[in-house]
């Protein structure tokens, strides 16, 4: 049964230019004969139809700019198409955008009650799950602080927790994952995973295509100009990142088979598109121990947005992505990596635990994903080293030698060797 159906769709925005806001610029304008006002269209959606099951998790994926918000707006009624139907059926809770219906001078327990409110809770409810909702946000000694005060993270995880607490029949996420760090980032995709399996329907908009290709059972992918696909997570992920990495003719073949409607020839663009591309194959075969107790199974490098890559500039963030399954049991891990040069030079040794984070509460399949902060490396081949372990260090579950590697592209600055210094100097 469709819960929620998209009937042709269209959805555009105007863009003004000499626009006059005031009584003051239209009299200017009209005794010195300014440039008379110019609207332009842009579409965001163009007859645009889809279905979207119960119990379905779907992802909208798209570059910026595409219509991924706006569609979520549409399915909550707070934007209204220019043309065509939308159908729902069901109970929304939406994650549209952090924080949206707080009001900064209350604190953290009126904005609950007041959220929650706005999202059809009654009193009696909140009254009886606000403990959940305090203890899953994780700011209990922040209830009584106006939420003015709050970071970003603290403003995300108060309302993720009271949006995910109505119990609803479709979730609406929009890559509020981005925000916070990566212990709750886990909580949230846990929760929405319970959900899943609760056979709720869930639609989730993120740049993340590791989480996307995790969480979806359809992915629906917006084209600029408002042209919409859909398609299983790992052809629309494949298109994707074929069109973001395409240039010249080969982009505008693939835009003009979109445009056209061409949806077979689309859909075999995107095949073959994975994230193998950051093995060594060289040593992919090989090189590899442990008890497999838990087992790597995905490694990949990537923006922070998610695309994927392994090629990056010096000082550029390197994000990792690494999904990891539970064969047996296990208390705890930690996750270590090592950083290897062509000649074998091994140039660092990092994990988790030096960061304060230890693996716990380890489910069936997981992922984890980390940033090398403004990397310090110059022009070269790295290989990447990882795996896990207990605790003490006494048990190793994976480790994966030099399997996987990224390339920094030279720079314009002539410098040797494999590091770049930062250097102070006093003359």
């Amino acid at each position: 049964m469709s819960v929620i159906e998209f009937k042709n769709v269209t959805k555009h925005f105007k863009i003004y230019k000499n626009k006059n806001y005031s009584l003051k610029e239209k009299f200017l304008t009209t005794v010195l004969k300014r440039d008379k006002l110019q609207v332009t269209i842009i579409d965001v959606l163009k007859d645009a139809s889809f279905k979207i099951e119960k119990g379905e998790t779907v992802g909208i994926i798209g570059e910026n700019g595409t219509g991924k918000s706006t569609s979520l707006k549409l399915i909550s009624n707070i934007l209204k198409p220019n043309a065509g139907e939308i159908i729902v059926n069901g109970k929304i809770s939406s994650l549209l955008e952090i924080g949206v219906g707080f009001q900064p001078d209350l604190s953290g327990r009126e904005n609950v009650y007041m959220y929650g409110s706005i999202l059809g809770l009654s009193k009696s409810e909140i009254d009886n799950r606000y403990d959940e909702i305090v203890e899953f946000a994780e700011l209990s000694n922040f209830m009584d602080t106006p939420v003015k005060n709050y970071s970003s993270g603290m403003y995300m995880r108060l309302a993720f927790s009271v949006a995910v607490s109505v119990d609803p029949d479709i979730l609406l996420v929009d890559e509020v994952l981005a925000v916070g760090d990566a212990n709750f980032q886990k909580k949230c995709l846990d929760r929405i995973q319970s959900f899943k399996e609760q056979g709720k329907t869930i639609v989730f908009v993120s740049h993340d295509m590791s989480i996307v290709n995790k969480i979806c059972d359809r992915v629906i992918f917006i084209k600029k100009g408002g042209f919409v696909i859909e398609d299983t997570p790992e052809r629309m992920i494949g298109l994707y990142m074929k069109l973001l990495s395409a240039a010249g003719e080969a982009k505008e073949e693939i835009n003009k088979k979109i445009e056209n409607n061409e949806i077979d020839e689309v859909v075999k663009l995107g095949e073959g598109e994975n994230f193998d591309l950051h093995e060594a194959k060289e040593f992919s075969n090989g090189n590899r121990e442990g008890n497999r107790k838990l087992e790597i199974t995905k490694v990949y490098f990537s923006e922070k947005s998610g695309l994927a890559r392994n090629t990056f500039r010096t000082g550029e963030n390197i994000k990792v992505n690494l999904e990891y399954i539970k064969n047996e049991f296990v208390q705890d891990a930690i996750l270590y990596f090592e950083l290897v040069t062509e000649e074998g030079l091994k140039l660092s040794y990092h994990d988790c635990g030096q960061d304060g984070i230890l693996l716990t509460n380890i489910k069936n399949t997981n992922i984890i994903t980390f940033e090398i902060k403004d990397n310090l490396f110059l022009h070269s081949k790295y290989y990447f080293s990882v795996g896990l372990k207990n605790s003490d260090g006494t048990e190793i579950y994976d480790y994966r030698n030099k399997h996987y590697y990224f390339v920094i592209e030279k720079g314009d600055i002539k410098e040797e060797g494999k590091i770049r210094l930062k250097c102070e100097w006093m003359v």
